[in-house]
């Protein structure tokens, strides 16, 4: 059985073959199934990351709740400790820890304050399995999370079955553009 690093390699592969045109058909089909959640309509403190290249681009998701009048927060590394702090255009920003943008502010918005986490990851199965990027900070973060969870995944990361371990945590919906069933 292939472990998770060598499955980590595999995704990222995966993900570098989508050509930029069906990435952006992928994406922006993806925001449109986002913003008629439920869970996002009525959220009014969204978490998101600041993506990387390899990921779905998550400014449009930014920029969108911004304009919905709701409150944007955004991942940061303290302390080995996955915080989330408030962003916004003002925010300014550094390179942090994991080579990913944060801002440079360490002011953490309670859990509990958070109404919906948009989950990064590499490969999901459509019942909520992840196969994150193997820190481990989002599994951690969502053992005490009481909010909505949803992941966003481009056609190569929706997999038949991931392999989980008993830390590993399910996110509550897995919005694909992939229309076969599992």
């Amino acid at each position: 059985m292939i472990n998770k690093s060598e499955q980590r390699q595999l995704q990222k592969e995966a993900l570098k073959t989508l050509s930029i045109h069906q990435k952006q058909t992928e994406s922006n089909r993806l925001y449109q199934l986002l913003f008629e959640t439920a869970a996002w309509q009525e959220s009014g403190t969204i978490a998101v990351t600041l993506s990387m290249p390899i990921e779905l681009d998550t400014a449009p998701i930014i920029e969108a709740a911004w304009s919905a009048n709701k409150k944007t927060v955004v991942p940061k590394i303290v302390n080995h400790q996955m915080i989330f702090v408030p962003f916004d255009d003002g925010s300014s920003l550094q390179t942090g820890q994991l080579s990913i943008r944060e801002p440079v502010t360490e002011v953490a918005v309670s859990a509990n304050k958070i109404d919906l986490v948009i989950v990064p990851g590499l490969a999901f199965t459509r019942s909520g399995a992840r196969l994150g990027f193997g820190a481990g900070y989002y599994d951690r973060f969502l053992v005490n999370y009481t909010g909505k969870t949803i992941a966003l995944a481009l056609s190569p990361q929706i997999k038949q079955n991931i392999h989980i371990e008993a830390h590993d945590q399910l996110i509550q919906e897995v919005l694909t553009v992939h229309t076969t069933k599992e």
